[in-house]
């Protein structure tokens, strides 16, 4: 071959190279972005189903009144969850017969009302497991895949489950009906997760649970109250004296 068919060919084989990859972009982006549309579709289904994207995209907090059934003793208590979206702090209050409990996680200011009716600081380790909870609740999850907040992102598993990742960690798979609504969810790397009933209480288009279940049925909670959006004072949240 003569040195002018030599130079002549290079060219050549770089662009055969550009094609080549070109046509392997066209191969694989398209399977990318078909996962990634077929998630938000699939979150667009599930948010107009309980009660459009708007509605949660506006959520900042949510009280809930819920009845919960358990296998141990007491085995009904009643519990109001006070959730804050707009800073991680939360308080939950439980009553039964001869049963009073409160706990507050609030940043620094953690405490708690125990069984023996005495105020004490909450154990490091509860509020590492609390704030894992708050990190992957369900209901505030749902409001920031409405709000499209950048820090997370939607797939689809195997299985298909619409799945939340924050970074490359899943904090929320939920397994949905025909119709978008979920029937079953889970967090973290819990593939058992829970099952909850139809999505039909609602305020202020907040579609929300009547009621939800351990898997196996042995804690069950039908909701009784549900406030959204209210002015949550710091008083709810302050250490008693």
């Amino acid at each position: 071959m003569s040195r002018s068919l030599r130079h002549e060919s290079c060219p050549n084989r770089l662009w055969t190279l550009s094609l080549m990859v070109g046509l392997t972009a066209v191969l694989v982006s398209p399977l990318a972005y078909a996962r990634n549309t077929s998630a938000e579709a699939l979150a667009d289904k599930m948010l107009d189903r309980l009660g459009g994207r708007v509605a949660w995209a506006g959520l900042k907090n949510t009280i809930n009144g819920s009845q919960q059934n358990r296998a141990g003793e007491p085995t009904v208590v009643y519990a109001v969850i006070t959730m804050d979206f707009e800073q991680p702090r939360f308080r939950i209050e439980t009553t039964a017969q001869d049963l009073h409990l409160i706990r507050v996680i609030d940043t620094n200011n953690n405490w708690r009302l125990n069984r023996a009716g005495k105020i004490e600081d909450v154990p490091a380790d509860r509020v590492k497991d609390d704030m894992r909870w708050y990190a992957a609740h369900l209901y505030r999850t749902i409001h920031r895949v409405a709000a499209r907040d950048p820090e997370l992102s939607l797939g689809i598993g195997e299985d298909g489950r619409l799945e939340i990742f924050a970074g490359d960690q899943r904090i929320l798979w939920l397994e949905l009906d025909a119709k978008g609504e979920p029937y079953a969810f889970g967090f973290w790397d819990d593939d058992t997760g829970s099952l909850s009933g139809p999505w039909d209480f609602v305020k202020d288009d907040i579609h929300h649970p009547r009621w939800v279940s351990s898997s196996d049925g042995t804690w069950r909670a039908a909701v009784q109250a549900l406030d959204v959006n209210v002015p949550l004072h710091d008083s709810t949240f302050v250490r008693p004296d």
